[in-house]
């Protein structure tokens, strides 16, 4: 069965889930949520409706600005294909905007959500965090990125697996007033330094307490714990399966070399992780014309995700209501 649960600081939880069983009352719930590399335009916010709530609820919205949120999702026990523990966290962040709305017998609340904890002073919401890079000369850049996230976002976890190449040939510091800023500058550095048409350079994604930073470069055997305290470096996940019976209509190309595929909502998979999906399912066609190397075959080898969109509604009952939507760019590119 679908499965919802909305964790707000101070608040008690919406959720669709009782005591382990379905609640077949569960409130209404809509929402829409990207998750994509800081460094791209697609890294907004996200949106979350609930339906149904209380008049108490919809008068004071405005008190839920800048109070920590959660929003866990997927599927729990009920249904034949239904995997219980691909559900779990979509989206942590803060509340930006807080809406309450009555319209007819309707009572609903919308709610904006950014990324990352809740500023301490909520009168200066726009308070840059302390994020410094100091990068010496010879030191890895895995090394530096590290050091920076961790200063200024205590008691986040980094998961870090990026080209050993990127070192610079002289020591370089600067202060940047967001992480999307960090982003776009680690990404453009890192193209500058490894110039082949194929690389992608490294970008940065946050899920929960854990920043993701990746590029094409292999995952290594792990050596440090997924939960290891705040700016370790842990390993790259490893590679994934994606069955035939999780996907949602066809995978397809959207763009040389990018495909997109739907699935049943989870929360398994996050930017970064490399996939694999069923073979042969689908037949490439002459707009679907790349460099791939493995083009005469179909959607084969290993896929890197590069962003990732949650899109909900839960009392609509269509397959594709209720879903999980995937860009994915392949592991193996020759440059034309």
């Amino acid at each position: 069965m679908r499965y919802y649960s909305i964790e707000i600081e101070g608040q008690p939880p919406f959720t669709s889930l009782l005591n382990g069983v379905t609640n077949p009352n569960a409130l209404q719930v809509e929402f829409d949520i990207p998750v994509a590399p800081f460094a791209s335009p697609a890294s907004t916010g996200t949106f979350v409706k609930i339906w149904g709530i209380p008049l108490s609820t919809v008068s004071q919205a405005n008190n839920l600005r800048f109070k920590n949120i959660k929003v866990f999702g997927g599927f729990q026990k009920g249904l034949p294909l239904a995997k219980p523990a691909q559900a779990g966290l979509l989206v942590s962040g803060y509340i930006f905007q807080a809406f309450g709305n009555w319209i007819g017998v309707d009572q609903s609340l919308d709610l904006i959500i950014l990324p990352g904890m809740a500023p301490s002073n909520t009168a200066q919401p726009t308070t840059p965090p302390n994020l410094v890079l100091n990068w010496p000369q010879g030191q890895p850049m895995s090394t530096a990125i590290q050091s920076a996230l961790s200063a200024a976002f205590p008691g986040t976890t980094s998961k870090i697996n990026i080209s050993p190449n990127l070192i610079l040939q002289a020591q370089e510091a600067a202060y940047f007033n967001s992480i999307d800023e960090f982003a776009r500058y680690v990404k453009a550095t890192s193209k500058s330094i490894i110039k082949t048409t194929t690389y992608p350079g490294v970008d940065i994604v946050l899920k929960g307490m854990t920043f993701t930073v990746y590029d094409n470069t292999p995952a290594a055997p792990s050596t440090t714990p997924a939960a290891s305290t705040a700016g370790k470096i842990a390993s790259a996940s490893p590679q994934k399966s994606v069955l035939f019976q999780e996907l949602i209509g066809q995978p397809t190309w959207i763009e040389a070399p990018s495909i997109q595929f739907k699935t049943m909502m989870r929360a398994d998979l996050t930017v970064g992780d490399v996939v694999t999906l069923p073979k042969t399912i689908v037949s490439n066609s002459a707009q679907a014309q790349s460099s791939i190397i493995n083009q005469q075959v179909a959607f084969q080898g290993g896929f890197r995700i590069q962003s990732i969109r949650h899109v909900g509604n839960f009392r609509q009952p269509t397959a594709d209501a209720w879903v999980t939507v995937f860009d994915a760019a392949p592991l193996q590119i020759q440059a034309l």
